[in-house]
């Protein structure tokens, strides 16, 4: 996950983690690359707003690089997709879904990843 928020990306990592997913959290996209290759993750979930370079360039950028190019990556953000032709950048550079943090929980992030990665469900403490 790349998240520049500190308290948005423990909420996330938190929730992702009770369901059984491992999370690294970046809070800049610049390690992106680097990271990508050493930890080999099953998907991305990336920011929009982010310092230094927005999610479409780091995306682009993730897409150079053979760890990069098939990675399953869903963006995650306020920032409306609609504006300034963001979400027609990212889905061109192969996202597969712009999600709105305010409409999606840790759980529906959950969901959607597993979809996404075909991890199945764990069981969540004191279940």
């Amino acid at each position: 996950m790349v998240e520049d928020d500190q308290a948005m990306a423990e909420m996330y990592r938190l929730g992702l983690e009770a369901r059984g997913f491992e999370v690294v959290v970046l809070a800049d996209a610049m390690v992106l690359n680097e990271t990508v290759g050493r930890e080999r993750p099953d998907g991305l979930v990336l920011d929009w707003e982010l310092p230094i370079i927005r999610g479409d360039e780091a995306l682009e950028r993730l897409r150079r690089v053979e760890q990069g190019r098939l990675l399953p990556v869903f963006i995650l953000s306020n920032f409306p997709g609609s504006n300034d032709g963001a979400i027609d950048r990212v889905f061109r550079a192969g996202a597969l879904a712009w999600l709105e943090k305010d409409k999606t929980t840790p759980a529906l992030l959950a969901t959607r990843l597993r979809e996404l990665v075909g991890r199945p469900a764990s069981p969540q403490p004191g279940r």
